[in-house]
């Protein structure tokens, strides 16, 4: 019996500027025609598809390696040849291993950002739901995934915040305190307001304001973010009753004042500006009251950030190895799996064939003392073959001999191929 094969063929901002990668990026129906094309050339598919990345990973059971099925699955989707130059490809081990690294954080664009496992679990979940989740493929997804978990729960990798945005969020939770009591005005509603205000949405905040110089953007993001949004109009006001205003917008100059921080009905303010040029005139920071972060400051704590997380690397690295290594053992003890089918399936085969002689022989017997039979005959093939079967998994997962020792187990129990 033919040996599954694993392979990955991918494309990532390492290699790849965005208008390359985006041409990869399968739209929903390219991506089910692919799921429908690959039955006959791939036993299991499973695609990883981000902002940053597209990564295709295909399991095959044929004599070609599995890299080849999955050019021949791709080339009916996408023109392969005309991304060629920034493709890049693995078979084997050397494909989970690029697959652990990646649901750990490690080849991120922003060193553990945390939304790559998730990503990850997703294109396995689908890879189920289709009936593409090979027993190799999911086995090794299933390893990876470990491995990013642990690689979070067991280092501080993903523990500070890497962005503007995150370490904005992060210094109004240690200025503001709880956020469930706090109310979070956001001026500009462009990407970068836009990620602001979905960090904030996952903390309970107790309230949140939009403000944008397009109305109707804003109140259609409030309806996504159970948010208020108000005019630019009514800034003044909004501001006299925020604990924090976020600004973010693209203006050509400042857009706050000393005169629009007026009299207010709560204390103090937090002013946080992310707008470059700066939203905030710098004398907002002499009022009584007030204080003002500019992006710069915040720009020294994703630095800060940063730093730290690689000190991470060298432990999360060895996560991978660890993780990598039991990976490496149980696929090469699953390779003995078929020949333990067919010793297990001919034992079986035995069993009943005797236990009926038995029985006819007995004649007529009580149903509780047939299903004893029954039950001791099962119990003693089990018994019989336990030690065998775990030896033998055992033995290949050390020495990596599959075929040699699956060649000797089929001689032994005279089982074919």
């Amino acid at each position: 019996m033919k040996q599954p094969s694993f392979g990955l063929i991918g494309l990532s901002y390492r290699e790849a500027p965005v208008s390359v990668r985006e041409q990869l990026s399968l739209d929903a129906d390219a991506l089910s025609r692919l799921e429908a094309d690959v039955r006959g050339l791939l036993i299991g598919l499973a695609v990883v598809k981000t902002c940053n990345r597209v990564e295709f990973y295909g399991e095959s059971q044929t004599d070609e390696p599995a890299v080849a099925s999955l050019r021949a699955a791709l080339s009916g989707i996408v023109p392969l040849t005309v991304f060629e130059s920034y493709l890049y490809e693995a078979e084997g081990m050397d494909a989970a291993h690029h697959l652990a690294r990646v649901a750990a954080g490690l080849d991120s664009m922003v060193l553990g950002e945390p939304q790559i496992l998730g990503q990850v679990g997703e294109a396995l979940q689908r890879s189920e739901m289709c009936n593409l989740a090979g027993q190799v493929l999911g086995t090794v997804f299933q390893s990876v995934l470990t491995t990013g978990k642990r690689a979070r729960q067991e280092t501080a990798l993903g523990r500070r915040p890497v962005s503007v945005a995150s370490v904005a969020v992060d210094h109004i939770r240690r200025v503001a305190g709880p956020l469930h009591g706090c109310h979070v005005a956001i001026l500009g509603l462009g990407e970068t307001g836009q990620l602001v205000a979905k960090i904030l949405n996952g903390d309970s905040i107790g309230q949140l304001t939009f403000i944008n110089r397009d109305p109707r953007r804003a109140q259609e993001l409030a309806l996504q973010a159970c948010a208020q949004a108000v005019p630019l109009e009514e800034l003044r006001q909004t501001i006299r009753v925020a604990d924090v205003l976020v600004c973010a917008t693209n203006a050509p100059h400042t857009v706050i004042e000393p005169a629009h921080i007026g009299p207010r009905d709560r204390h103090p303010l937090l002013l946080i500006d992310l707008a470059v040029p700066r939203d905030v005139d710098p004398e907002v920071a002499t009022l009584a009251d007030v204080t003002l972060i500019n992006v710069d400051a915040l720009r020294q704590g994703v630095d800060v950030s940063l730093s730290e997380r690689r000190t991470q690397v060298p432990y999360v690295e060895a996560i991978v190895e660890e993780e990598m290594t039991l990976l490496g053992a149980r696929l090469k003890s699953m390779a003995v799996e078929p020949v333990i089918g067919d010793v297990r399936r001919k034992a079986e085969a035995i069993r009943q064939a005797e236990l009926q002689r038995l029985m006819q022989e007995l004649g007529p017997l009580s149903p509780e003392l047939a299903r004893k039979l029954d039950y001791f005959s099962h119990s003693l093939i089990n018994k019989l073959l336990h030690e065998p079967t775990r030896q033998l998994r055992h033995h290949v997962a050390q020495n990596g001999d599959a075929e040699h020792a699956a060649g000797l187990i089929r001689d032994l129990f005279a089982v074919a191929e």
